[in-house]
């Protein structure tokens, strides 16, 4: 009785170590995506280009949900056409950065914006971390049950 209680005690562990594992992967992709979107929308990737709006509409997103996308030509690129998620009207020239996975955002500059994006990836980081090291303690467990038996 005693031994089968100790397979299903590291069965279990098994499945805490996966878990935590995928937690701590997923917080991990969640803290990369937050810095370069960060770090794009603050153009301190470098790359801002201006673009003058000659388009602007509402986007469905579903349930009921809706978005503002403009779109016009670079300037001093007058055949690339730029499509970005803002709230402009036709005419106006708009600073936007285009994140490394494509899309074009507008560069943030006001006070409350580099608050938010440098503070952003604190949260996941901590709870990445957490993840992390409760991967590290179940993985000693499994180790240490190892060795005793």
């Amino acid at each position: 009785m005693g031994g089968r209680h100790a397979v299903s005690v590291t069965r279990g562990r098994r499945r805490a170590i996966v878990g935590y594992s995928l937690l701590t992967l997923l917080g991990t992709a969640v803290v990369v995506w937050t810095v370069v979107t960060g770090l794009a929308r603050l153009d301190l990737l470098g790359g801002a280009v201006q673009v003058r709006l000659t388009e602007c509409h509402d986007e469905s997103m579903g349930r009921g949900g809706s978005r503002s996308v403009c779109s016009g030509p670079q300037v001093g690129n007058e055949t690339h056409t730029v499509e970005i998620s803002y709230e402009g009207h036709p005419g106006e020239i708009v600073r936007a950065v285009r994140k490394p996975w494509g899309s074009y955002e507008p560069v943030e500059t006001g006070f409350v914006a580099w608050g938010i994006w440098v503070l952003a990836p604190v949260l996941p980081a901590i709870g990445t971390a957490a993840a992390g090291w409760l991967t590290a303690r179940e993985i000693r467990r499994v180790r240490r049950e190892a060795r005793r038996a």
